[in-house]
C-alpha cells in the first residue's frame, strides 16, 4: 500500500465535508488526473480526454456558471500547466481557485455559493 499524498488526504477530507455540507441541487465531481499509474492506464484516459493541468474538482453552478478547485499541498505550487488552464478558466470568466486545506477550501466553495447555508463560512463574519 502506497502512502497517501498530502493532497490527496486534504481533497479526501473535503470530499467527506461535501457530502454533507454541499447543496444537493448542484453538481461537483473529482477530475482523475495527476496521479501515478500504469502507462497503459495513462494512454488510455489521454485518449480519453484526460488532460494535464485540469483541477482536482469543478462546480456545476446557477445560471450556467462553472467553477474549478485546484488543491494543493500547503507547500503546493501550480504546474506550468495548472497556470495555464487557470488562465484559459479565468479569460472565460469561470471562477477558480486554489486551495491548501479544508478550510481554505470551505472559505472558498461559500464564496462561490456551493455549501448549504448552515455550513458556509463567511470571511468577514467577525469583522
Amino acid at each position: 500500500m502506497t502512502k497517501a499524498s498530502p493532497e490527496h488526504k486534504i481533497q479526501r477530507a473535503l470530499i467527506d465535508y461535501l457530502v454533507l455540507a454541499g447543496r444537493p441541487d448542484l453538481h461537483w465531481a473529482a477530475i482523475p488526473n495527476g496521479e501515478h499509474r500504469h502507462i497503459r492506464s495513462a494512454l488510455r484516459l489521454k485518449a480519453e480526454g484526460v488532460r494535464r493541468g485540469s483541477p482536482d474538482l469543478f462546480f456545476m453552478l446557477p445560471q450556467g456558471r462553472v467553477a474549478w478547485l485546484e488543491m494543493k499541498a500547503p507547500n503546493g505550487r501550480l504546474s506550468p500547466d495548472q497556470k495555464a488552464f487557470r488562465d484559459i478558466a479565468k479569460s472565460l470568466d469561470h471562477l477558480w481557485d486554489t486551495a491548501s486545506s479544508v478550510d481554505d477550501a470551505i472559505v472558498i466553495l461559500s464564496r462561490w455559493g456551493v455549501l448549504k447555508p448552515a455550513y458556509r463560512r463567511d470571511t468577514n463574519f467577525f469583522t
